[in-house]
């Protein structure tokens, strides 16, 4: 749901509620004042990078250490293949009562090792310090699909890791107290760059100097239908065409064309898909996705458009196509 598990109540794992639940897609309204924008949204140039991590790096070490590495403040990761070691997570949990709905449950450690399903991460910076915001699913050795959001104290398996690094050349993603939900999550913030600062208002898709291509990372407030943000972050850009890579965050349930996973949050451990014809009257979308429930059930498959509305919050890459 969010970048750190700190959330209003630990509960442990399958607590029954005391509240009345919704169904999947329900809007939660937050107990906190109601933000705005809704749509937080920063064009920047981004490259591509694949990097190997070895048998038992500190997978937290590891990703946060690539801000340095490639000299950037943002990065959005897809997990490619490998294989955790420790795995130390929680996953999505009900809340205390009806005003505060969700929370996460204590924390689980696997021994491992596991073979990573998928998984997506943000990095940036929490109170100055490099900081990472990471869900993921595997399979354990007895052939059993868990996933949740991964704590520190997560390591790399005997067989490594290979990771899809986007680095962010005009953005960084900073991690603060959200009043609207009670929970911490990263926002994009613009950096104040001659490149950035030119790209700001509307965003080319020709390549830039240095080869990298165009971006945008943006983050959805709750109860915004994730389809319609992707849709209004392409028109806002000027993108035709556009896929969704490496992002994560949380839906209020989710609603599949084969299923359904329940109310009041599943978090997801990617989000990939393609937009086309966004500047016109029917943009046509394709969203695929794999989430964790609140009994730690994987659920994935083709997201039913109109009816995934953002839980607490979600953090988009988009790219032109």
């Amino acid at each position: 749901m969010t970048n750190e598990a700190q959330p209003h109540e630990t509960t442990s794992a399958h607590t029954t509620p005391g509240f009345r639940l919704g169904d999947p897609g329900d809007v939660v309204i937050h107990a906190g004042p109601r933000l705005s924008p809704r749509l937080v949204s920063v064009p920047t140039r981004h490259s591509e990078h694949l990097i190997d991590l070895v048998a038992g790096d500190d997978l937290f070490d590891s990703v946060t250490g690539l801000l340095k590495t490639l000299d950037v403040s943002g990065l959005m990761v897809e997990f490619v293949a490998g294989e955790f070691g420790r795995i130390d997570y929680v996953y999505p949990a009900y809340g205390p009562d009806a005003e505060r709905p969700m929370s996460f449950t204590t924390e689980f450690h696997h021994a491992g090792p596991a073979v990573l399903c998928h998984a997506s991460a943000t990095v940036g910076a929490k109170g100055g310090e490099p900081f990472a915001h990471i869900h993921a699913s595997w399979l354990t050795e007895e052939g059993l699909a868990e996933g949740g959001h991964l704590l520190p104290g997560t390591l790399v398996g005997p067989n490594g890791m290979r990771l899809r690094v986007f680095a962010l050349a005009d953005a960084q993603q900073l991690s603060e107290a959200d009043p609207e939900t009670g929970f911490f999550a990263f926002a994009p913030t613009a950096l104040h760059t001659p490149a950035a600062e030119s790209a700001q208002g509307s965003v080319s898709m020709s390549e830039s100097a240095q080869g990298s291509s165009n971006a945008v990372i943006s983050r959805v407030r709750p109860g915004e239908l994730i389809d319609d943000a992707i849709v209004a972050i392409c028109r806002e850009a000027g993108f035709d065409s556009a896929e969704v890579r490496a992002s994560l965050g949380s839906t209020t349930g989710a609603v599949f064309f084969d299923g359904t996973a329940p109310w009041p949050a599943v978090e997801f451990t990617h989000l990939t898909g393609s937009v086309r014809g966004a500047l016109g009257d029917d943009p046509r979308l394709r969203l695929d996705a794999e989430v964790v429930d609140v009994a730690g059930e994987v659920h994935a498959g083709q997201l039913v458009l109109g009816a995934n509305p953002v839980a607490v919050t979600f953090e988009l890459l988009v790219l032109p196509t």
